[in-house]
């Protein structure tokens, strides 16, 4: 009996080293990749240098190849099984004939915009069939819920006792409002909604355990009360609306009282975080909403709605095509109706300048893509509903949902970490097969 015992001992130590050494050559080199790249890359401001931008495409291409040279050995190739593949090909094609055709008024701008959009769908189709196993789903949601955690903590503690400089040593060369690895701090805002709902979806999973709920509570608030020292307000209403989502599906999984319980807590920290460390800036931000005349120099908001008018008029005058990626700031130019000394590169609202760079044609591809993920997203969710892949799945697809509502007020889909870190959840909540825990 002692024997059988220690035999049977022995071959449950064992099983999980078995289980990692077979794992294919594809699958490895996802593991690895996927995650360093979007850790990596917001630790590097956010990508958005053109050397950080160009490296970011390069190591996402280096480990498509690598991982697609690992499905070719292993005798598989899934990458037509997608349900957004085909309309996300059909729009990069769409986009290259604005630079290959000479559209484009910008046309090296419009090739890197494009060059990073096929590094996005790259790692997104890697990440997508990597990931696509509840276990291996859930070590990718925990590395980057406790990256997220650890760069808020980096990032509050540069707020309180920096002095402006990245890392207290880097000083941006344009200026800006730094908060934590970036520049800007709607940017760094932008980054918190992709990794606070994975925090939130760990904490939600059945069987989480008491002492792992409030891990991974504590940790969604740590990156939470770092969004609210940014004092960014297209932050604090995509996260809110996180929070509200999430809680509708807490009380899905968890009962009601539960789940309204939830809320309550989260509010009230936040809330006193808010009146402790950011009210004031905060508050100020928003006494500026369409005010041009109290912006500060950083400031942009105060002519944010001129510029979505400005979009629309791109849009009447190109409607067919479009004027081609990154062509925002000099087609502005000419159907400005007022005066400013500043630059602006782009229209602080993701959707409105995709339209006008891309045209009735653009804009048909793009819902096509958004439908399509969309369906596949609640089709998996209903699979999934009272499972911990589940919960995840929701985490995933409030982190999705943030992000889209601050694309409203901002350009996030422009800053190439937030970018490639959209693409690969949403690559991972729509993927097919999403049916079992």
């Amino acid at each position: 009996m002692s024997a059988t015992i220690t035999g049977v001992h022995e071959a449950e130590l064992v099983r999980p080293r078995i289980r990692a050494q077979a794992l294919p050559l594809a699958t490895r080199v996802g593991m690895a990749g996927a995650p360093l790249i979007l850790i990596a890359a917001p630790l590097w401001f956010g990508a958005t240098s053109l050397i950080a931008g160009v490296t970011l495409v390069a190591a996402s291409w280096l480990v498509f190849l690598v991982w697609l040279a690992g499905c070719i050995r292993d005798e598989r190739l899934p990458l037509t099984s997608h349900p957004v593949m085909l309309p996300a090909v059909l729009l990069l094609a769409y986009t290259s004939v604005h630079w290959t055709m000479g559209i484009s008024a910008n046309v090296p701008g419009t090739q890197l915009e494009w060059l990073r959009w096929t590094g996005y769908l790259a790692l997104a189709l890697v990440a997508a069939e990597t990931f696509s196993a509840p276990d291996r789903l859930r070590w990718l949601v925990t590395i980057l819920a406790a990256a997220g955690a650890a760069i808020a903590i980096l990032s509050i503690a540069q707020h309180l006792i920096g002095d402006g400089r990245i890392y207290w040593l880097i000083e941006p060369s344009q200026g800006g409002w730094v908060f934590g690895p970036y520049v800007n701090r709607n940017h760094f805002a932008g980054l918190m909604e992709l990794w606070i709902p994975l925090a939130l979806g760990l904490a939600l999973a059945p069987g989480a355990g008491f002492s792992g709920r409030w891990l991974w509570c504590g940790a969604a608030l740590v990156m939470a009360a770092s969004v609210v020292m940014a004092a960014s307000r297209g932050g604090l209403l995509a996260v809110a609306v996180q929070v509200v989502v999430l809680v509708i599906a807490g009380a899905a999984l968890h009962g009601r009282r539960r789940a309204a319980l939830g809320l309550v807590g989260c509010v009230a920290l936040v809330a006193g975080f808010v009146w402790y460390a950011g009210s004031d800036d905060l508050l100020r931000r928003f006494t500026q909403i369409g005010n041009p005349g109290a912006a500060t120099v950083e400031e942009v908001s105060g002519h944010r709605l001129e510029a979505w008018s400005g979009s629309l008029q791109i849009l009447r005058n190109n409607w067919l095509l479009g004027t081609g990626l990154d062509t925002f700031e000099p087609h502005f130019r000419g159907v400005r109706q007022y005066y400013t000394d500043k630059v602006w590169t782009h229209a602080h609202n993701d959707f409105l300048q995709f339209a006008a760079e891309t045209g009735v044609i653009g804009i048909g591809l793009g819902l096509w893509l958004v439908i399509a993920a969309g369906r596949e997203i609640l089709r998996n969710l209903r699979r999934t509903a009272q499972t911990a892949t589940g919960a995840l799945l929701i985490g995933i697809t409030c982190a999705c949902l943030g992000f889209m509502v601050h694309g409203w007020l901002d350009f996030n889909f422009h800053v190439p970490a937030n970018a490639a870190g959209f693409a690969v959840l949403a690559a991972i909540a729509a993927r097919r097969g999403w049916d079992e825990d």
